[in-house]
């Protein structure tokens, strides 16, 4: 019994630890995790943007199917109406107005407040004039104004103010909804309140969405969540074949390499209870687990695999488990500190993410490998010795000399090479198929969506005093409008005016005895009965008395949320943003900028996004070095032999500079995916190289080959058919790390001892 006290305590941990995990430790998808701290404003406002700006609820919907466009029109409005009975969607556009009918009352009793007029507009020629525009709009074929609101709207003041509201170029008219250029698809455009990160959500409305779809009526749609809901179902589906495949293959490797399924089901051990270590440390120190630490930290506890298989390819005939393993266990635990310690380097990065992958990764491997030391050899009986397979021993190498003449070359290359060694486009990363890109694009261009990665960013002590600094830099955004220098912008104050403006306006209304005159006199020779336009009579009067509407007063409202994306409060101060459209001269702006009153600031969040990628990299990049040097410090430090040193570490860091420049010479740049995938290939290079240094016995020395041979080959085929999916992270991953086995087996062996 007390032999058997290190499994129960084993089993009791491995529960406790599932338990927690299960229901206590939560899974997070914010990409901020994985973003250097403190990196300031300009991160703050692209991290929002990516998960809660209205870019990233944008729903793009074509109709189509069909060339009657009167059916596609009415298509188009009965999916509005029931579109905006839905809750899952803040906003519904197919037309001129996107406003639920009780918000338009709400903004109609405003007007006065909201829009500016001219010096003439109530006076009695002025009022003549836009009493005989109303006259002739009435006479056009399609009029542009809601009859019913003309006796309280002879100005078309409310018409101004959703004008105002408009955002970017509108698609044109067909049947009263919006048609694209070729008028052969009706489109709509939808904002979901769910930001763009809630994959579920974005999945519940694309089902919305299609469920509202007329029959005989096809649609195709975009956005930033439709594609990354539906980028998270393909690779779902890659990956579940893929995983089956290398599940098989990995199968019938481990079969015919030791001809026993209880083998086989012990192997597994050591990498569920790493898992279950790694999620509940995790969990602990972090309060929360990222799913890119969980996918990322799982393949790189891939080598926990190996530990076992050293096991039972060194199992002696009438030997007890546990003496084998202490005859192996030196060597496997100094390849388990060293792979550990050089995760550990990054637990110092200030990127959070990072630091959560190194304790991730960390604790699942010492667990795995105190499962191997503690637990297997009570489950295993005394075995029979191990029919070796003919490739895996073999005679000692001599081609220690050699590696230099690779190495040497590699990191020349890739220190010197003109083309760009890292992946720094957040785009490129994507898993998106080109043809859904190409979609996106098309459905942008056709519904007028802006691109609204440029922006000017205002900053003031309170919302009101940016909404006042944002009326005032209107008169000069039109005048580089004007000069070409952009096509167009969005400022917060063409939502809310500030509320000095509304009060100014209120003020500016006219008394009634002399509105009134103005009213009669103008339609003289009309045809407007008298009367008609009492209603405008009492709404300009009431104006004058109505309090200035603020921000947090039309928070629940359409209008609301888009004001609220561009003006928000950040630490003792608010903020404005202004994004600028079709931004043609990006140098003559940044000379303005700088010329412009200090709370203007100018931002390219694209540039941002790309920059920060670039410092997470170069971030990374240099916390692997790190870690690569502590490995050989604690490699010198346990081998005290500076041979044996050579023939570990140099075949690994020949295999991992020809790997990273053999994939930049086929057109791979590195990325994240590519960094992590090398962190694998280091942890398993170093794991063969201990084994094949170490100095034994002939018959003992064929048995590590074994073990080596078959952890070598296990991996490269597991990995190498994850290199044949098409999505970025899936490829990269499996490419990399199955050419840097390779490449690590192949020179751990050529450098091999006697």
């Amino acid at each position: 019994m007390k032999a058997r006290l290190p499994l129960w305590l084993w089993l009791a941990l491995l529960a406790v630890g599932a338990f927690y995990s299960l229901t206590r430790v939560s899974v997070v998808s914010d990409m901020a995790a994985f973003l250097p701290r403190g990196e300031g404003l300009e991160q703050a406002l692209l991290l929002d943007a990516l998960r809660e700006g209205p870019a990233a609820r944008l729903i793009i919907v074509a109709l189509g199917g069909t060339e009657d466009t009167v059916r596609l029109a009415t298509a188009s409005r009965a999916m509005a109406d029931r579109l905006r009975d839905d809750t899952r969607f803040l906003r519904v556009a197919n037309g001129p107005s996107a406003l639920p009918a009780a918000e338009q009352e709400r903004w109609f009793a405003h007007r006065y407040l909201l829009a500016p007029l001219p010096p003439e507009a109530f006076t009695a020629d002025g009022l003549r004039t836009e009493m005989e525009a109303r006259l002739r709009e009435l006479s056009a074929p399609l009029p542009p104004l809601d009859k019913a609101r003309l006796p309280a709207d002879p100005q078309a003041v409310f018409r101004r103010v959703l004008a105002a509201w408009q955002e970017g170029n509108t698609p044109p008219l067909q049947h009263g909804v919006w048609f694209d250029a070729a008028g052969r698809q009706a489109l709509l455009l939808l904002e979901t309140r769910a930001g763009g990160f809630d994959l579920d959500a974005q999945e519940a409305a694309r089902a919305a969405i299609v469920a509202a779809v007329e029959a005989g009526v096809s649609v195709e749609l975009s956005g930033p969540g439709i594609i990354a809901a539906a980028s998270r179902d393909i690779i779902r589906s890659e990956v579940q074949w893929l995983s089956a495949l290398a599940t098989l293959a990995l199968l019938a490797i481990l079969l015919i390499a030791y001809r026993s399924p209880r083998l086989l089901l012990l192997s597994a051990l050591p990498l569920v209870a790493g898992i279950v270590a790694a999620v509940t440390m995790t969990g602990l120190v972090f309060g929360s687990l990222h799913g890119i630490t969980l996918a990322f930290g799982i393949t790189l506890l891939g080598v926990a695999i190996d530990y076992p298989l050293h096991l039972f390819s060194h199992l002696h005939g009438g030997e007890a488990p546990r003496h084998t393993l202490r005859r192996i266990w030196p060597t496997l635990r100094l390849g388990v500190a060293s792979s550990a310690v050089g995760y550990l380097a990054m637990a110092a990065s200030p990127f959070a993410g990072l630091a959560q992958l190194a304790v991730f990764t960390v604790s699942g491997l010492v667990a795995a490998a105190l499962t191997v030391r503690w637990v297997l050899p009570l489950l295993l009986p005394a075995a029979p010795a191990m029919r070796l397979l003919p490739f895996a021993a073999g005679g000692a190498g001599r081609g220690l000399w050699t590696l230099p003449l690779l190495l040497l070359p590699a990191l020349a290359y890739l220190l010197l090479t003109p083309r760009s060694l890292l992946e720094t486009e957040l785009s490129a990363l994507s898993p998106v198929p080109p043809a859904w890109r190409a979609l996106d694009e098309r459905l942008r261009q056709a519904v007028g969506a802006p691109d609204v990665s440029r922006l000017l960013l205002l900053q003031g002590r309170s919302a009101e005093e940016v909404l006042q600094r944002s009326e005032v830099l209107a008169a000069a955004l039109d005048a580089l409008r004007t000069d070409g220098i952009i096509g167009g912008y969005r400022l917060p104050s063409q939502y809310l005016s500030a509320a000095t403006t509304q009060s100014a306006r209120a003020a500016a209304l006219p008394d009634p005895v002399p509105l009134v005159a103005a009213v009669e006199t103008a339609r003289q020779g009309l045809p407007f009965r008298a009367g008609l336009f009492e209603p405008f009579l009492r709404d300009v009067e009431a104006s004058r008395a109505l309090a200035p509407l603020t921000p947090s007063a039309v928070a629940d409202t359409v209008v609301g949320t888009r004001l609220s994306a561009l003006l928000r409060p950040h630490g003792d101060g608010w903020l404005g943003l202004v994004p600028l459209y079709a931004v043609q001269d990006e140098a003559a702006l940044l000379h303005w900028t700088a010329q412009a009153a200090p709370a203007v600031q100018y931002l390219n969040l694209r540039l941002a996004a790309d920059q920060m990628v670039e410092r997470f990299l170069r971030g990374a990049g240099g916390y692997l070095l790190a870690g690569v040097v502590l490995i050989l410090l604690l490699l010198g430090a346990g081998l005290r032999d500076a041979a044996r040193l050579a023939r570990v570490v140099l075949p690994v860091l020949t295999a991992l500079a020809l790997t990273a420049a053999l994939l930049h010479v086929l057109g791979a740049q590195l990325s994240l995916f590519h960094l992590v995938a090398l962190l694998l290939v280091l942890g398993l290079g170093i794991d063969y190289g201990l084994f094949f240094a170490r100095p034994v016995a002939a018959e003992e020395y064929a048995r590590t080959g074994h073990a080596v041979t078959v952890c070598a080959i296990s991996t490269a085929s597991v990995f190498g058919i994850l290199a044949l999916s098409q999505i970025p992270v899936l490829h990269a991953i499996g490419s990399t790390v199955a050419l840097g086995v390779v490449l690590s087996y192949g020179f751990a062996r050529l450098v091999r001892t006697t």
